[in-house]
Parts: C-alpha cells; sequence; structure tokens
C-alpha cells in the first residue's frame, strides 16, 4: 500500500493561515472600501447639485442685475431723448422768434423806405402792378369777345330752304332770296358758289321739313 504525500504550496498566502483578526479584517475591507465609495460618491454628487445650484442662483442674481442696469439705460435713454427734443423745440422757437424780428427790422428799416420813395418817384408797388395785370388781362377778355362777335356779325351766311316753288338759296339779313331753283342741287351748287365767294361765310343747308341737315363754315 503506497501512501500519496500531498505537497503543500508554500508560495501561497491563504486566509486560514492568518490570525483570526487579521482574517476578519481582511473580509470586512472589501465591505469598507465599497462603502467608503458609495459615500465619496454620494458626497461628490452632492457637491456638483451644490455647485450647480450656487451658479444658478448666483446666475440669476446676475441675470437680474443686468436686467435691472437695462432698465436704468432706458430711462436715462428716454429722458436724455425728452431733454433732447425740448431742446430741440427751445431752440426752434428761439430761431423763428429771431427770424420774425430780422424780417420786421429790415421791413421797417429798409423795405418801407423804399417803397416810400418808389411811390414819391412814381414808380408801382408789386401790388400795384399785380392789379394792373389783372385789369389788363380782364380788359384782353373784353376785347376778345367783342371782336368775336364783330368777326361773327361780317360772316355771311347763306342757307338752303324749300318752298312751294322749290328751293331757294337765302342770304340771312336780306329781305329777297338771293336765287330760286326747281332742285335741291341747283341750289346747294349755286349756296356753295356764294359762300366760297364771300369769305368769311357760312352755309346751312335744310331738310324739307325745315330741319338744319348740315352747316358748312368757309373761312377767311
Amino acid at each position: 500500500m503506497s501512501t500519496r504525500t500531498t505537497k503543500r504550496n508554500t508560495g501561497i498566502l491563504r486566509l486560514g493561515d492568518l490570525p483570526k483578526s487579521v482574517a476578519g479584517r481582511m473580509v470586512k475591507l472589501p465591505k469598507e472600501i465599497a462603502g467608503e465609495v458609495t459615500t465619496r460618491g454620494r458626497e461628490v454628487w452632492l457637491a456638483g447639485l451644490g455647485a450647480l445650484a450656487t451658479a444658478e442662483d448666483q446666475g440669476t442674481a446676475f441675470y437680474g442685475t443686468l436686467v435691472k442696469q437695462g432698465e436704468t439705460l432706458v430711462k436715462r435713454g428716454t429722458q436724455m431723448e425728452k431733454r433732447g427734443r425740448a431742446r430741440w423745440e427751445e431752440l426752434k422757437q428761439d430761431v423763428g422768434a429771431r427770424q420774425e424780428a430780422v424780417a420786421e427790422k429790415v421791413e421797417t428799416t429798409v423795405v418801407d423806405p423804399v417803397v416810400d420813395t418808389l411811390r414819391k418817384l412814381g414808380v408801382p408797388t408789386r401790388a400795384e402792378v399785380e392789379k394792373l395785370t389783372g385789369q389788363v388781362e380782364a380788359l384782353a377778355e373784353r376785347v376778345a369777345t367783342l371782336i368775336g362777335r364783330l368777326e361773327r356779325a361780317q360772316v355771311a351766311v347763306y342757307t338752303v330752304v324749300a318752298r312751294e316753288e322749290g328751293w331757294a338759296v337765302e342770304k340771312k339779313g336780306a329781305d329777297r332770296a338771293v336765287s330760286l331753283h326747281a332742285t335741291k342741287e341747283e341750289a346747294l351748287e349755286a349756296a356753295r358758289a356764294l359762300a366760297g365767294n364771300n369769305r368769311p361765310s357760312e352755309l346751312v343747308v335744310h331738310r324739307k321739313d325745315g330741319t338744319v341737315q348740315d352747316t358748312v363754315v368757309y373761312d377767311s
């Protein structure tokens, strides 16, 4: 019967080879490390949340400060704009008043003496010239109207009208017909010759019922 001898590996440290106090410590060490890691991680997480909250609070406060500064600048700008407008109105009024004063002074010291001198010399003023121009234009219109009336009065007016015995050529203002014709065509021919030879003239052709058929003007 052979006996197997088990060779012990002395290079490997076994937990049972350690004292109980040390072995117990070795068993508890991973749990302590895990707990320590969990605690540290939680603290880091809480610290991150605290930093985020702080940054948010500071950001909110900074934003509020910026808003207030912006409102202040807007108010200042509005006030400056109002002051600028008020100053501009004051300048406009001042310049207007000075212009009126200068114009009045010029009118008093320059214009009025010149006008008086021109009147003494018999030179008409602008208002007098404008009034006279209007009167001349009105007179010219009246003269043109009278000339037109005279021209119309001098125009010989011939008419072709129907009569019981045929067609007659008459002249306005005459007591008797200029000529009598058997047909309207003959009367028209005679009337056109008369009107053409006595320019300025006008030829009025009537229908048999007396209504106007045509009017022809012969200019001079």
